[in-house]
Protein backbone atom coordinates (compact mmCIF):
# COMPACT_ATOMS: atom_id res chain seq x y z
CA UNK A 1 0.00 0.00 0.00
CA UNK A 2 1.36 3.34 -0.94
CA UNK A 3 2.60 5.85 2.35
CA UNK A 4 0.14 8.70 0.97
CA UNK A 5 -2.92 6.08 0.75
CA UNK A 6 -1.72 5.16 4.46
CA UNK A 7 -1.80 8.69 4.95
CA UNK A 8 -5.95 9.67 3.90
CA UNK A 9 -6.78 6.36 5.30
CA UNK A 10 -5.45 7.48 8.95
CA UNK A 11 -7.03 11.41 7.98
CA UNK A 12 -10.28 10.05 7.32
CA UNK A 13 -10.12 7.48 10.34
CA UNK A 14 -9.60 10.68 12.22
CA UNK A 15 -11.47 12.89 10.83
CA UNK A 16 -13.93 10.35 11.42
CA UNK A 17 -13.32 10.00 15.51
CA UNK A 18 -13.29 13.31 15.77
CA UNK A 19 -16.89 14.06 13.69
CA UNK A 20 -18.43 11.27 16.14
CA UNK A 21 -16.63 13.03 18.82
CA UNK A 22 -18.96 16.82 17.95
CA UNK A 23 -22.17 14.60 16.91
CA UNK A 24 -21.89 13.16 21.14
CA UNK A 25 -22.06 17.01 22.22
CA UNK A 26 -24.48 18.20 19.88
CA UNK A 27 -26.51 15.27 21.41
CA UNK A 28 -25.86 16.39 24.83
CA UNK A 29 -26.25 20.21 23.92
CA UNK A 30 -29.40 21.70 25.17
CA UNK A 31 -31.98 22.13 22.28
CA UNK A 32 -34.67 24.56 21.67
CA UNK A 33 -37.91 23.93 20.22
CA UNK A 34 -41.22 25.54 19.56
CA UNK A 35 -44.82 23.99 19.21
CA UNK A 36 -48.16 25.41 19.75
CA UNK A 37 -48.15 24.00 23.26
CA UNK A 38 -44.66 25.39 24.21
CA UNK A 39 -40.91 26.12 24.40
CA UNK A 40 -38.87 23.14 25.05
CA UNK A 41 -35.38 23.62 25.95
CA UNK A 42 -33.66 20.13 26.55
CA UNK A 43 -30.98 17.62 25.39
CA UNK A 44 -32.23 15.43 22.81
CA UNK A 45 -30.99 12.04 23.96
CA UNK A 46 -31.84 11.82 28.19
CA UNK A 47 -31.28 8.24 27.84
CA UNK A 48 -27.91 8.21 26.61
CA UNK A 49 -28.89 5.33 23.55
CA UNK A 50 -28.33 7.60 20.91
CA UNK A 51 -25.11 8.75 22.23
CA UNK A 52 -23.31 5.25 22.58
CA UNK A 53 -25.18 3.55 19.24
CA UNK A 54 -22.19 6.14 17.15
CA UNK A 55 -19.82 4.46 15.47
CA UNK A 56 -17.82 4.74 12.88
CA UNK A 57 -16.91 1.42 10.76
CA UNK A 58 -14.24 1.26 8.46
CA UNK A 59 -13.94 -0.87 5.42
CA UNK A 60 -10.52 -2.13 3.50
CA UNK A 61 -11.96 -3.38 -0.33
CA UNK A 62 -9.58 -3.86 -2.86
CA UNK A 63 -10.43 -0.35 -4.84
CA UNK A 64 -9.73 1.43 -1.74
CA UNK A 65 -11.46 1.82 2.15
CA UNK A 66 -14.65 3.40 3.21
CA UNK A 67 -15.62 5.13 6.43
CA UNK A 68 -19.39 5.42 7.27
CA UNK A 69 -20.86 6.80 10.71
CA UNK A 70 -23.35 4.43 11.70
CA UNK A 71 -26.19 5.39 14.95
CA UNK A 72 -29.49 4.54 16.20
CA UNK A 73 -32.36 4.77 13.01
CA UNK A 74 -33.89 7.18 15.16
CA UNK A 75 -31.31 9.48 15.34
CA UNK A 76 -31.83 10.09 11.75
CA UNK A 77 -35.63 10.95 13.01
CA UNK A 78 -34.15 12.97 15.60
CA UNK A 79 -32.12 15.15 13.33
CA UNK A 80 -34.60 16.01 11.12
CA UNK A 81 -37.67 15.73 12.96
CA UNK A 82 -41.51 14.15 11.79
CA UNK A 83 -43.54 16.22 9.70
CA UNK A 84 -47.42 16.63 10.77
CA UNK A 85 -49.39 13.80 9.48
CA UNK A 86 -46.72 11.14 10.36
CA UNK A 87 -47.63 9.26 13.47
CA UNK A 88 -44.50 7.34 14.83
CA UNK A 89 -44.75 3.50 15.68
CA UNK A 90 -46.72 2.82 18.72
CA UNK A 91 -43.91 0.56 19.87
CA UNK A 92 -41.29 2.86 19.84
CA UNK A 93 -43.53 5.31 21.90
CA UNK A 94 -44.24 2.75 24.53
CA UNK A 95 -40.40 1.78 25.14
CA UNK A 96 -39.95 5.77 25.20
CA UNK A 97 -42.17 6.08 27.39
CA UNK A 98 -41.15 3.31 29.57
CA UNK A 99 -36.99 4.41 29.52
CA UNK A 100 -37.71 7.84 30.94
CA UNK A 101 -38.88 9.03 34.33
CA UNK A 102 -42.14 8.76 33.54
CA UNK A 103 -45.36 8.55 36.41
CA UNK A 104 -48.56 8.91 35.76
CA UNK A 105 -50.98 11.05 37.29
CA UNK A 106 -55.24 10.36 37.34
CA UNK A 107 -57.39 13.40 36.22
CA UNK A 108 -57.37 14.43 39.84
CA UNK A 109 -53.26 14.76 40.02
CA UNK A 110 -52.65 11.90 41.89
CA UNK A 111 -50.03 8.91 40.67
CA UNK A 112 -51.33 6.26 39.57
CA UNK A 113 -49.73 3.08 38.45
CA UNK A 114 -48.37 2.98 35.08
CA UNK A 115 -50.39 -0.29 34.05
CA UNK A 116 -49.99 -1.75 30.40
CA UNK A 117 -53.84 -0.15 29.68
CA UNK A 118 -53.01 3.44 30.89
CA UNK A 119 -49.21 3.10 29.21
CA UNK A 120 -51.20 2.28 26.13
CA UNK A 121 -53.76 5.27 26.44
CA UNK A 122 -50.77 7.66 26.81
CA UNK A 123 -48.56 5.96 23.61
CA UNK A 124 -51.74 6.58 21.44
CA UNK A 125 -52.59 9.99 22.89
CA UNK A 126 -48.44 10.76 21.91
CA UNK A 127 -48.84 9.44 18.89
CA UNK A 128 -51.89 11.13 17.95
CA UNK A 129 -50.31 14.53 19.06
CA UNK A 130 -46.64 14.18 17.05
CA UNK A 131 -49.46 13.26 13.91
CA UNK A 132 -51.21 16.50 14.39
CA UNK A 133 -48.09 18.94 15.04
CA UNK A 134 -45.31 17.07 13.91
CA UNK A 135 -41.76 16.94 15.75
CA UNK A 136 -39.41 19.83 15.20
CA UNK A 137 -36.00 19.00 13.41
CA UNK A 138 -33.14 19.30 15.97
CA UNK A 139 -30.26 19.41 13.05
CA UNK A 140 -27.44 17.86 15.47
CA UNK A 141 -25.84 16.32 12.44
CA UNK A 142 -25.70 18.77 10.32
CA UNK A 143 -24.61 20.92 13.21
CA UNK A 144 -21.84 18.97 13.66
CA UNK A 145 -20.39 18.86 10.23
CA UNK A 146 -20.26 22.25 10.52
CA UNK A 147 -18.15 22.23 13.02
CA UNK A 148 -15.99 20.09 12.04
CA UNK A 149 -15.67 21.27 7.64
CA UNK A 150 -12.95 23.77 8.66
CA UNK A 151 -10.78 20.59 9.44
CA UNK A 152 -11.86 18.91 6.18
CA UNK A 153 -11.56 22.24 3.92
CA UNK A 154 -7.88 22.34 5.12
CA UNK A 155 -6.91 19.35 3.94
CA UNK A 156 -6.92 20.60 0.16
CA UNK A 157 -5.01 24.08 1.03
Amino acid sequence: MLVKFKNTQAYIKNYSEQLIKLLKIEIGRNRTRKYKSGTYTNPIDNTGRLRESIEAIQKMQKEGFSSQIMMNDYGVTVDQGRPIGSEPPYQDIVDWIKSKPVRLRDSKGKFVTADEYRLSKLANNIRRKIGREGIKPTNFIQDAIDNSIEKLNKLGA
